[in-house]
């Protein structure tokens, strides 16, 4: 026989469990006087003793039930019921229900955020933190647990607002992070019991933005106090060296955010804000939304469509466009004229020599550019190949796209794989230098060959020119002039040596 369900106030019925923390018990529920759900969040009882933790609790709430934001879970009610457990009051507090899960749990679900989805989610949350903020409200606890997906799978929600005051009333920080269970988002400022202000919970956003895109906190130890200690004294892993394809604009924004000094962070939480905006791309439903793929990857900007006649629509203005192209036409005629004319005339013998790059150059003034005639992924030990549909990013002169890897649960090494990378076929060009940007921190090999590498079941193929374990943002390889058809990019080990992914953002091939 089933258990008979707990009712609260004689109109909130705890259905079941969705969440447990330090602090309390949250439960879906069913208000009956509203036939509507709810979450019902229920105080620890060892809490219940605590006479000056309850009437900050109180307090807290009451000013977070003011708080009426679309990006803020409602708090509808709050109150105290008698017999619970060994006739313990349970304390509670009656929230809009949020049926899409929490941030951390689409974490575990999915994987790491994509960064466009990275930047979606800090805009919300910096949004939340904004208003807050002019009520005069610090949140103190942002963290992926605290933000909630409504259910539409589109609205981020974030939850317990200035509750947290009342874990913190103390100021004992040990005692705070036994309560909350974690310091992993703890400001510096806030572990050496200083009075919180909005600039620590755009520190915590930092840290949660990390975990998000890089799918793990930049401090992890085994003890809440070493993470606490690295909080106060060491910084963060670049974002972008803890996960490849991370673009710089993001990794910037993140890591200003997380800065050890209040004085250098964003000042306010819109400040923020208008930076993610600023790299963010699509709508918060487009993100938010579960990804098709098992594998989150960083999505590709749309390719640069093929020039194709396009189809006229009948206008009156048509005549006057047909004239003022003719003019134009007529001007650029001119121009190109004159420009001949003055060249025969240069007595430093312009002529027809153009630029000077010559060769494979691709032309203009940065002669030396090698022409790429194609460029496939190189994936000789695995079996579904590298986001072939990519591969031209890393050659579309566009340092803001990428060709990424696959997102990977372990190191490469220990997944039995020498390495991932592009082939590059350059018609049988002399090559002097290779360039490779976006791979920062990723161990490269650069080779060449002259046969076709499709098939190939490794990479001893490629004789080697170039190599470095730890590239940099933008890593140079020079080497003796060398004419081959096939050059290889290979990245042998990912950024930080373990799992996750790369990213190339660009190759470029110098000739003598």
């Amino acid at each position: 026989m089933a258990s008979e369900l707990i009712t609260l106030a004689e109109r909130y019925v705890l259905e079941s469990e969705i969440a447990r923390g330090g602090m309390a018990v949250v439960y879906r529920a069913r208000d009956d006087v509203l036939a509507r759900t709810v979450a019902v969040k229920v105080l620890h009882p060892h809490l219940a003793d605590d006479e000056a933790f309850l009437e900050r609790f109180r307090f807290e709430a009451l000013a977070a039930a003011r708080l009426a934001h679309p990006n803020i879970v409602s708090i509808y009610d709050t109150g105290a019921e008698e017999g619970g457990a060994a006739d313990q009051t349970r304390h509670f507090i009656v929230m809009e229900y949020c049926g899409g899960g929490s941030l951390a749990e689409l974490l575990r679900r999915d994987g790491p955020f994509q960064p466009e989805r990275g930047a979606v989610v800090g805009s919300a949350v910096c949004e939340a933190l904004a208003y807050a903020h002019r009520s005069g409200v610090i949140h103190r606890d942002i963290k992926p647990a605290n933000v909630l997906v409504a259910g539409d799978g589109a609205t981020l929600k974030v939850a317990d607002f200035g509750i947290a005051k009342a874990a913190f009333g103390s100021g004992d920080v040990t005692t705070t992070g036994s309560i909350l269970g974690t310091v992993t988002y703890l400001s510096p400022e806030q572990l050496k019991g200083e009075e919180p202000d909005q600039r620590s919970d755009i520190y915590s956003c930092g840290v949660m933005l990390y975990e998000l895109l890089a799918g793990r906190a930049p401090f992890e130890e085994e003890t809440q106090m070493a993470i606490a200690m690295k909080h106060l004294r060491e910084e963060p892993p670049p974002l972008r060296a803890a996960r490849g394809g991370i673009p710089k604009s993001i990794e910037t924004i993140v890591m200003k955010a997380m800065a050890k000094d209040p004085a250098a962070r964003y000042q306010n939480a819109q400040e923020m804000r208008a930076a993610l905006e600023s790299t963010s791309v699509g709508s918060t439903t487009a993100v938010l939304r579960r990804p098709t793929r098992k594998t989150e990857r960083v999505e590709a900007p749309a390719r640069r469509p093929t020039a194709r006649p396009r189809r006229q629509r009948r206008s009156r203005s048509g005549p006057f466009i047909m004239l003022g192209v003719i003019a134009l036409a007529v001007a650029v005629i001119s121009i190109l004229l004159l420009t001949l004319l003055n060249n025969g005339n240069d007595p430093e013998g312009g002529g027809n020599g153009g630029g000077g790059g010559g060769g494979n150059s691709q032309g203009g003034a940065d002669s030396g550019s090698l022409e790429v005639q194609s460029v496939v992924d190189f994936d000789p030990q695995g079996t579904g190949g590298e986001h072939p549909d990519e591969v031209d990013l890393a050659v579309d002169g566009d340092p803001a796209t990428s060709w990424t890897t696959e997102n990977y649960d372990d190191a490469l090494e220990l997944l039995g794989k020498d390495g991932v990378g592009l082939v590059f076929d350059l018609g049988d060009a002399e090559v002097d230098g290779v360039e490779v940007e976006g791979c920062a921190g990723c161990g490269l090999q650069i080779g060449h060959s002259s046969s076709d590498p499709s098939g190939a079941a490794d990479a001893t193929g490629f004789e080697t020119v170039g190599e470095t374990e730890a590239a940099g943002e933008t890593e140079s390889f020079d080497f003796d002039a060398t004419t081959d058809r096939y050059w290889l990019v290979f990245i042998t080990t990912l950024p930080g040596g373990g799992g996750g992914s790369a990213a190339i953002s660009e190759v470029t091939f110098g000739g003598p």
